[in-house]
């Protein structure tokens, strides 16, 4: 549910000796471990692979930066909410009683549902939501999950109604407070694993290397359908259509993963019309 930056050229010239006072939040996600460090101006959240997010709370921008690629991909807030924002669902928290003690905090359990359909339950803590630094970091996830819907945009066809509700019970952290564990169907979705303050963060906690190559979400979706554009004028299209109509007769391939295809082609098409 937790469930994803060139700095100011001050940043740059802080010393090695230099530590931030931070607050450190480390949160389970379906078997990944995601760790994040926010000194109350910027967030820095560490995924279970290379890639790593930066957010900076007051530009409202988010980026990704990928050190094997040496790259960082820019996702600016306000740029991508004017473009256009992802189809919404109709979500709702109700409380149905106490909740156990997560991470040190006291809980309450909510059922929350998307359209009118249960999608789980979720225990939330108004205690750690009022925890130092804890409120400016939601603010910056809620952030987030806006740029995630935003970039997602007409592809929220494909996404069921409890993923949309997911990227959404941000907005209901002020009745809630930190949701500290999800569970979906019994089993637990993410759950807070620690929640430690007063941490002195590294001085470079927040500094990407000036080497590292900026592009936008425009130039991936650009540069994607280049590629997709470029493999479709090489692709013999009758004899992939025949190989496809061989390996539905012969069982190898089901109506579904059909549909499946017919999907993708779709999404593609989306990508590669003129705006």
């Amino acid at each position: 549910m937790f469930k994803t930056m060139i700095l100011t050229g001050s940043l740059y010239l802080l010393t090695t000796t230099y530590v931030w006072a931070g607050t450190v939040v480390e949160v389970q996600n379906k078997g990944e471990l995601t760790t994040v460090l926010t000194n109350g101006q910027q967030a820095r959240m560490n995924m279970s692979g290379a890639e790593y997010v930066i957010v900076d709370y007051s530009k409202q921008q988010m980026k990704v930066i990928n050190p094997q690629k040496k790259q960082v991909m820019l996702l600016d807030a306000k740029n991508l909410t004017s473009a256009g924002s992802a189809q919404t669902v109709r979500t709702s928290v109700n409380r149905v009683g106490n909740g156990p003690v997560i991470a040190g905090y006291k809980t309450q359990k909510y059922q929350y549902t998307a359209n009118g359909k249960s999608c789980g339950v979720i225990y939330g803590s108004k205690a750690a939501f009022n925890a130092k630094g804890i409120n400016q970091l939601f603010q910056a996830i809620k952030t987030m999950m806006q740029q995630q819907r935003a970039a997602i945009g007409g592809l929220t066809g494909f996404i069921d109604d409890c993923t949309l509700a997911d990227m959404q019970v941000i907005d209901h952290v002020g009745t809630m407070g930190v949701p500290m564990r999800s569970e979906r169907n019994g089993v637990v979705d993410s759950e807070v694993k620690s929640i430690n303050i007063d941490v002195n963060l590294p001085a470079n906690t927040f500094v990407i290397p000036a080497s590292y190559k900026t592009v936008t979400m425009e130039d991936v979706i650009k540069a994607s359908s280049e590629d997709m554009a470029k493999a479709r004028e090489h692709a013999q299209q009758p004899q992939i259509h025949d190989m496809m109509q061989q390996m539905r007769q012969s069982g190898q391939m089901t109506p579904e993963m059909m549909q499946q295809m017919q999907q993708a082609q779709e999404m593609m098409k989306r990508y590669q019309q003129p705006k």
